[in-house]
């Protein structure tokens, strides 16, 4: 008898806990940089467009929105600095989106004002608190759980405090970075991702895109 207490027990925890697990997700155009104070999974091939929370307290994520947009008769990528999210998420599931951006006067009007909208599953809108956060350094993902607690501790409109002594991580070294090339860049491909990487590649000088040709061969 006291076995089968135990089971149910269990069994009503477990269900408890499930009840409250949501997944964060995002639209197309929209990467997840953090989570909670802590980096999101994923990498330049395979970008974070998910992930599961637990629990219905108040949650913080950094999004970033990119877009191959049309600059006159060229086109070119867009990536909008890493923008701060503050919400409750309770137990349904989030989707993270931001319409698309198609041209120079799309990202003016972005820069300007940008619109990150939260929503449960069932589509209705969660109330959220959104502020750019300030980056240095050429790749946003470089110093993120650094500024981010900076950030948390500074009191900003999306700030959580109790994300603040978010674990610091190592930063890659980028002494070697070569200097930018100008000039027009074409590029093409099935996803966001796949156009980033032909973008950087052609922006980077002779000696580092050989290096880089040199590390993917040996992948």
């Amino acid at each position: 008898m006291k076995l089968a207490r135990l089971v149910i027990g269990v069994a009503a925890v477990l269900t408890g806990l499930s009840a409250v697990a949501a997944e964060i997700s995002t639209s197309s155009n929209v990467t997840l940089l953090a989570v909670d104070g802590q980096k999101a999974g994923g990498t330049t091939l395979k970008q974070a467009k998910s992930v599961t929370v637990s629990d219905n307290e108040t949650h913080q994520v950094v999004v970033q929105v990119a877009e191959i947009i049309r600059s006159g008769s060229d086109r070119r990528l867009f990536e909008s600095s890493p923008i701060v999210l503050k919400f409750n998420a309770g137990s349904d599931n989030i989707v993270i989106s931001a319409a698309s951006i198609n041209d120079e006067n799309g990202v003016s009007r972005f820069e300007k004002n940008p619109q990150i909208t939260v929503k449960s599953g069932n589509g209705q809108v969660i109330n959220s608190e959104q502020e750019y956060l300030v980056q240095e350094g050429l790749f946003p993902g470089m110093n993120l759980v650094e500024n981010l607690s900076t950030y948390n501790s500074g009191g900003g409109k999306a700030a959580v405090a109790g994300f603040a002594t978010a674990s610091m991580p190592v930063a890659m070294g980028m002494a070697n970075v070569g200097k930018a090339q100008k000039g027009k860049v074409t590029v093409q491909g099935e996803n966001v991702a796949e156009q980033q990487l032909q973008y950087w590649f052609q922006q980077a000088d002779k000696e580092t895109q050989q290096r880089f040709l040199n590390w993917a061969k040996k992948q």
